[in-house]
């Protein structure tokens, strides 16, 4: 919630920082919020970003029209411009920007292997061992489709401690937000609704680009 990293001391003399004198934040470090006030705030942002927005956006909604009804028109007027600011901001959200515990994807990136790409399954926010998928021919008829089914089967869930979590998932932010990013990330809601037409173009792609 705060952008400061020291561990704070909370007192009234504390210097504070910019980004309180602009009202960008709830200055704990000066105690001008206790540690109720603070944990309501932080329960709201949860909830704005675990209902994608809705949680703010209906109760800012519901204000306008209430005021638009008691042709308080100014002030309704507000409400409209907070709502359509809210709505600039969530058009900033991108795959990543997700509830850890719900964050499910799959990275695909070259492989130093020839006719291969190494994939990296992220459930739930834990990485699970990544895979080698190789185009070698085998002697079997099957489609890239029912591969990756198999692939994707084969991969047991695991769970990573809190401080394993966060070093890899700083790994994945530095790899998707680069200008160098080798790969595609593809991002779904659950292992259970994998989107495997996407995946496949997806890892052909990634393919083509190494051949």
């Amino acid at each position: 919630m705060r952008r400061c990293q020291e561990d704070l001391d909370p007192k009234p003399e504390h210097p504070g920082c910019i980004y309180g004198e602009m009202g960008m934040c709830l200055r704990p470090c000066q105690q001008v919020v206790g540690p109720a006030e603070y944990s309501h705030e932080v329960a709201r942002v949860t909830e704005f970003l675990r209902s994608d927005g809705r949680s703010l956006m209906d109760a800012i909604g519901s204000s306008r029209d209430r005021l638009s009804e008691e042709m308080m028109f100014e002030e309704a007027a507000r409400q409209h411009k907070r709502y359509e600011k809210v709505l600039e901001v969530l058009k900033l959200r991108d795959e990543l920007a997700h509830e850890v515990d719900r964050l499910n994807g799959v990275a695909i990136t070259r492989s130093v292997a020839a006719d291969a790409v190494e994939i990296c399954f992220l459930r739930d926010g834990n990485w699970q061992e990544p895979q080698r998928f190789g185009f070698e021919k085998d002697g079997r008829t099957i489609s890239l489709d029912q591969k990756l089914r198999d692939t994707f089967a084969a991969v047991a869930p695991r769970k990573l401690t809190i401080r394993e979590r966060q070093e890899y998932l700083a790994l994945l932010a530095r790899w998707y937000y680069s200008s160098w990013r080798d790969g595609e990330w593809l991002a779904f809601d659950s292992f259970g609704d994998i989107p495997y037409r996407k995946l496949v173009n997806a890892v052909s792609r990634v393919a083509h680009q190494v051949a």
